[in-house]
């Protein structure tokens, strides 16, 4: 495709209205290229070429075709740096979703549950007036803890590396005797001695009307390729019927209320019974504050680290949430300064980087630079305030 002249002194194109409010043909009005977001505000990228940085607290987002729900790739809590996104106009989103409802992970898949008649209703702290989050239940229609067979004349032969497993995505709701469709399954090969000896599911899918045939493709850089490999076949079976397999977020909803990002829950109704979902809630950390004093310390400031804040694990343990596949959280970037080797409770941290999870992170807060001299070492504790924060995205033309 062509591409626009560019070199030195010839720049990126000068920023432009990106709704042009001017009549056809009219000169265009000058704008800005930088975009303020509220918790729960999402921009639709208009069509055409674009460099976008997300800032601090912003996702981007595509329209997922299987699904038609806006996903977010796992790692984009570190992709802070300019995207080069191309976008027909429809598909393509910048979000802040700080203090939204992201996703659900199944805790209970339940039983006896019937697709047309189960739902699931979002109750919560939202701000009055708010809207509050919808979901999908996707109910049976997944592969099996041990959802696959190899035929015993065709575990395949040659293979120098693991084949490709191709899952076809179920069918769309417009033709899904479920009427809502569902969620593709994913698997991989491993393989001894030249054939495949496992498959190994990383996403059970949900909302298969029947089961999928699955393609094994040899790999592309597979070193046997030319001296010949003899293809495997892998055939499928379903399970969990009756039973809660999935949730897809169909709204995000308002953010919730500062400090109140647990108290969402979610209710599930129909013919079935013991079903119970937890709420993932995208967040960052508002204020970290010193609840347990601590002595022993240096002058120095001290960094509070956190770790996990990935998405509930649930009970779906060869899906995304429970290997820990589904997101990847941002770590903070707080400091704590003691006073006088102690530091005291009400002691507020300096938030550079209050870091991006679905749920709150454990924190530490470690023995400084000049810590740990003469007497007792008291490790201070800290509880956090999570919530939603503003951004700035930058959206560019490209020349």
């Amino acid at each position: 495709m062509p591409i626009g002249l560019s070199g030195p002194g010839v720049g990126l194109p000068f920023p432009q209205n990106l709704f042009p409010s001017e009549l056809q043909n009219a000169p265009q009005d000058a704008s800005s290229n930088r975009l303020a977001l509220a918790p729960g505000d999402t921009f639709v990228v208009p069509a055409g070429d674009w460099f976008i940085a997300l800032g601090m607290y912003c996702v981007l987002q595509y329209l997922d075709p299987v699904t038609n729900t806006w996903t977010t790739a796992p790692g984009a809590a570190w992709t802070r740096g300019t995207h080069f996104v191309p976008s027909d106009g429809f598909t393509t989103r910048v979000a802040n979703l700080t203090g939204c409802v992201v996703s659900a992970s199944v805790v209970n898949g339940g039983t006896a549950y019937v697709q047309a008649t189960t739902t699931i209703t979002a109750i919560g702290g939202f701000a009055t007036g708010g809207a509050v989050p919808t979901f999908l239940p996707i109910v049976g229609g997944a592969l099996g803890p041990v959802a696959y067979t190899l035929t015993s004349t065709n575990a395949g032969a040659g293979y120098g590396v693991a084949p490709i497993i191709m899952i076809p995505p179920p069918p769309p709701a417009q033709v899904n005797a479920n009427g809502v469709g569902g969620i593709q399954a994913v698997a991989f090969a491993v393989i001894a001695s030249g054939t495949i000896s496992s498959v190994s599911i990383i996403n059970p899918g949900a909302g298969y009307p029947t089961t999928p045939v699955a393609v094994v493709v040899p790999s592309p850089f597979d070193p046997n390729l030319a001296t010949g490999i003899t293809n495997a076949t892998v055939s499928l079976s379903l399970t969990s019927s009756g039973v809660i397999m999935g949730a897809l977020c169909t709204n995000n909803g308002s953010p919730l209320t500062n400090g109140s990002l647990t108290s969402i829950t979610l209710s599930i109704g129909g013919a079935g019974s013991s079903g119970s979902l937890t709420a993932n809630v995208m967040q960052t950390i508002i204020t970290a504050t010193v609840t347990g004093a601590g002595t022993g310390y240096g002058t120095s400031a001290i960094p509070l680290l956190t770790a996990g804040g990935a998405p509930v694990q649930g009970t779906i343990t060869n899906g995304p949430d429970s290997l820990f596949l589904a997101f990847s959280p941002r770590p903070a970037n707080i400091v704590i300064t003691p006073g006088n080797t102690s530091i005291s409770v009400a002691t507020a941290g300096v938030i550079y980087d209050g870091g991006l999870f679905e749920a709150a992170p454990n924190t530490l807060l470690t023995i400084g630079a000049g810590g740990g001299g003469a007497g007792t070492v008291t490790i201070a504790t800290v509880g956090l305030n999570m919530g939603s924060r503003g951004d700035i995205v930058i959206i560019q033309p490209t020349p």
